[in-house]
């Protein structure tokens, strides 16, 4: 028995793929397995049923965090995240895919251009 586990999250988030592409492509290649990051929430302060094969980007895991540890966020979104152990949709989920919602991250904005981009006094 470990006392500590009651109130312990632990938050697993990897940031790339393994880096051994020749051993994958050995050993999978040809298949139709896609290859994921892996990430898990293990212990969240939270329960839900929303919380497995979402489609998400890392904007989410920063509410999605939080809300594991117990945080309650107003809207379950931050910045442009979506808290995972909500019902609420991801931008991806939201867009329909990645393709779709890198294209829309892409768009020139004129405002971000003027007010965020450039220099003030400019």
């Amino acid at each position: 028995s470990q006392p500590f586990y009651e109130n312990t999250t632990i938050i697993i988030s990897g940031d790339h793929l393994g880096m051994q592409t020749s051993y994958y492509d050995e050993k999978i290649g040809g298949t139709n397995y896609q290859r994921t990051i892996y990430n898990t929430f293990i212990n969240p302060a939270i329960s839900t049923s929303h919380s497995k094969n979402r489609q998400f980007t890392t904007f989410d895991m920063y509410p999605s965090t939080l809300a594991a540890l117990g945080v309650k966020i107003d809207g379950d979104r931050l910045g442009l995240g979506t808290n995972l152990f909500s019902g609420k949709k991801t931008l991806v989920e939201q867009y329909g895919g990645i393709e779709n919602l890198n294209s829309e991250l892409s768009k020139r904005s004129a405002y971000y251009e003027n007010k965020i981009f450039t220099k003030s006094g400019n």
